[in-house]
């Protein structure tokens, strides 16, 4: 952490060190690209506005591999960092949001390394919005060599925020409360999560996930009957079931997708609503929302399947052999599940956002997905369920291969095949939230040993805090032999993450249920 160095100066935690990089780093950024709409690059006063661009970044290269800006609806973000909006930069934020929404990208990424000669060819390219916008700035880079010096490209144009600027009051009884920096996972501590496909996380997060299962199941049982809502479903309550995940996040809980007690449809629909919460929670965590927001998001994700009540007796098959009676009734429960909110909620700022989230968590950009919602855009809420959603479903109960998925494949399905459905941001934070090997991931070591990955390192996405559960020829290791490494130091990697025909029986079970 850098130290004070002037009279009266006082120290500032990372984050808002970092977010005053980011305040930087746009107002030159903007300086520049308005020089660059008058001198050509490479320009005498378009390189001196240039070197002002260029020393910001520096600064923020030297602590990290990459810088990433970001636009995520009317907000920037820098590594994950949302960056305030004040009065003396209102116009640089703006002008920048709009320079991204004339190229069609979501921002631009920079990495460690990157010469000054990538840079301004970046820039030759960037300042002919004419020529090259969207995936064709991003070939143009490709096509020029600029391997670290490129656009992050949107899965298409996005369009106007269907409801404007609505920004409804707090509820009775909410505060706004205050800014919450965007933190990280802690190293792991000693009663650090220990699961596996198919099993409830432990120790604290344990803790949390059935905390919210208890709370789920009281919130949403009279759901279950046909497709009437809960008499009166308060908001309120809702927020209490989040709160344990919500502050999960804040204490650095890791993300492990709980499956156990599935013995029927009600348990599944339980269990993904808590699965798909925590993760959406812990998303938003890292893209610098504030614990109100957090709440908010938390019950909207709890909710956003509720609609599935009303078609359940209707589906009988996996999605491979759905009939077409069985499709059209999976694709109509986001419109159900307004139904059922609007009928069983008072309605006010969350019941809404609960219902936009509801309708929208399908609706892909460009008008796929379903419901067909056109050129409208899902709210952010619904953007960050919709990715928080797709992984968790590819691990549970959608697909008949479900069972087979592992963490680390499910990432890879959203990060690949799926990633256009989501936004670069949103795809950022679950990798943040998840790191590269998802937690309850077994993964192979460079010496053969089985390890169980326990939470994400920030510092080092590819070195997560794991512990030995099984020996090289496959052994497996009693309770008392394992080693935890909190991370994994230099001197052993991962040499590959194991499908799911390679898991063991069972990798964890140690009689540490009671601790």
């Amino acid at each position: 952490m850098n130290q004070p160095s002037g009279p009266g100066a006082t120290a500032r935690p990372p984050d808002q060190r970092f977010r005053e990089l980011g305040l930087q780093l746009v107002s030159r950024l903007c300086g520049t690209v308005r020089i660059g709409r008058t001198y050509q690059v490479g320009n005498q006063v378009f390189n001196a506005q240039l070197e002002t661009f260029l020393a910001v970044l520096r600064s923020i290269l030297e602590e990290c591999e990459e810088m990433v800006l970001v636009a995520l609806d009317t907000d920037l973000y820098l590594n994950g960092f949302r960056l305030p909006i004040r009065p003396a930069n209102v116009r640089f934020h703006q002008y920048v949001l709009d320079e991204f929404k004339l190229r069609q990208i979501a921002g631009l990424r920079i990495e460690k390394g990157a010469e000054r000669e990538e840079i301004e060819k970046f820039f030759e390219l960037f300042m002919q919005p004419d020529v090259y916008t969207g995936t064709s700035l991003l070939e143009a880079c490709l096509a020029a060599g600029l391997n670290r010096v490129q656009p992050a490209v949107h899965a298409s144009a996005g369009g106007d925020d269907g409801f404007g600027g609505f920004d409804p009051e707090p509820e009775e009884g909410e505060s706004a409360g205050a800014e919450a920096p965007a933190g990280s996972f802690a190293d792991a501590a000693g009663d650090a999560a220990r699961a596996r496909p198919g099993r409830a996380p432990k120790g604290a997060a344990r803790k949390s996930y059935w905390m919210a299962m208890a709370g789920v199941r009281s919130l949403l049982a009279p759901t279950s009957v046909q497709e009437q809502g809960p008499p009166d479903l308060e908001m309120r309550n809702a927020k209490r079931v989040v709160q344990p995940l919500v502050d999960g996040a804040f204490e650095n809980e890791p993300v492990i997708v709980g499956l156990t007690t599935l013995g029927n449809h009600d348990e599944f629909t339980y269990a993904h609503a808590v699965n798909v919460t925590m993760v959406a929670v812990t998303m938003g965590h890292y893209l610098g929302l504030d614990r109100r927001s957090l709440a908010d998001l938390g019950v909207a994700a709890l909710l956003h399947d509720v609609g599935k009540n009303a078609v359940a007796n209707v589906i009988q098959h996996p999605i491979e052999e759905f009939t077409p009676e069985e499709r059209a009734a999976a694709e109509r429960h986001p419109l159900e599940g307004v139904k059922i909110l609007a009928r069983a909620t008072s309605l006010n700022a969350s019941s809404l956002r609960c219902m936009r989230t509801s309708l929208e968590h399908h609706a892909g950009p460009g008008g796929r997905g379903y419901p067909a919602l056109g050129e409208w855009t899902p709210s952010v809420l619904s953007k960050i369920v919709a990715a928080a959603d797709a992984y968790v479903c590819l691990q549970t109960y959608r697909s008949r291969h479900g069972a087979n998925v592992t963490p680390y494949q499910a990432l890879g399905m959203v990060l690949g095949p799926l990633r256009a459905h989501f936004e670069p941001a949103v795809l950022w934070a679950l990798v943040q939230a998840v790191g590269f090997y998802p937690p309850g991931q077994l993964v192979e070591l460079d010496d053969g040993r089985i390890a169980l990955v326990l939470l994400p390192n920030p510092q080092d996405l590819e070195r997560p805090s794991v512990r030995i559960v099984a020996r090289a020829d496959r052994r497996r290791m009693e309770p008392e032999e394992r080693v935890e490494y909190l991370p994994l130091p230099p001197s052993v990697s991962i040499r590959r993450a194991l499908k799911a025909e390679e898991y063991p029986e069972d990798p964890d079970q140690t009689g540490e249920d009671a601790a």
